[in-house]
């Protein structure tokens, strides 16, 4: 007859007679019951696989998304605050414009006949940039049509305020931005 179950069960133990020691179930090797073991401690391999496995997704996992994170949050920018930005004078020749950055602003600064006048380049409509039209002697916007004196004063458009101005003048051989 096969024998199934457990060879060492309590119930099998009882049927062989008295003289047979029942011991705890799961003894170890080496006669020691499992009981009298670690205290607490689970050795199951189950369970020490799944928490190996767990480990190692969730480190795949970071090693997946750190790369995604930085990727969509851009890093912080620290600007330098200036009191004064300078440029070269032969850059923005008779009836021309050149865009210089000023902190957080853009500014244009417009030579018209020698004279120097300097502005905020970022329409107050949508934030586009004005360039210089010098046939009309205006400042115009690309993005919605805004369109600006030399000054930074509204002509038309939808932009809701003026240009903000700065001050610009020639040191030398060099122009000198400040704010106004």
């Amino acid at each position: 007859m096969a024998q199934t179950g457990n060879f060492k069960s309590p119930a099998r133990m009882s049927t062989l007679g008295g003289s047979a020691e029942v011991s705890a179930s799961g003894a170890v090797t080496g006669g020691k019951p499992r009981e009298s073991g670690l205290k607490g401690v689970d050795f199951e391999r189950r369970s020490f696989l799944h928490k190996v496995v767990g480990g190692v997704g969730a480190i795949v996992a970071a090693s997946t998304l750190y790369p995604v994170v930085k990727y969509i949050i851009p890093p912080v920018k620290e600007l330098k605050v200036v009191k004064e930005v300078k440029g070269k004078l032969s850059d923005v020749a008779d009836g021309t414009g050149k865009i210089y950055q000023f902190n957080e602003d853009k500014v244009i600064v417009i030579n018209k006949g020698g004279a120097l006048t300097a502005v905020s380049a970022v329409c107050t409509h949508l934030g586009c940039s004005v360039h210089w039209d010098n046939a009309a002697s205006e400042l115009a916007c690309p993005c919605h049509g805004a369109k600006y004196k030399l000054t930074g004063e509204i002509i038309s458009g939808p932009q809701p305020k003026p240009l903000k101005p700065y001050k610009a003048k020639i040191d030398g051989d060099s122009i000198v931005i400040t704010k106004a």
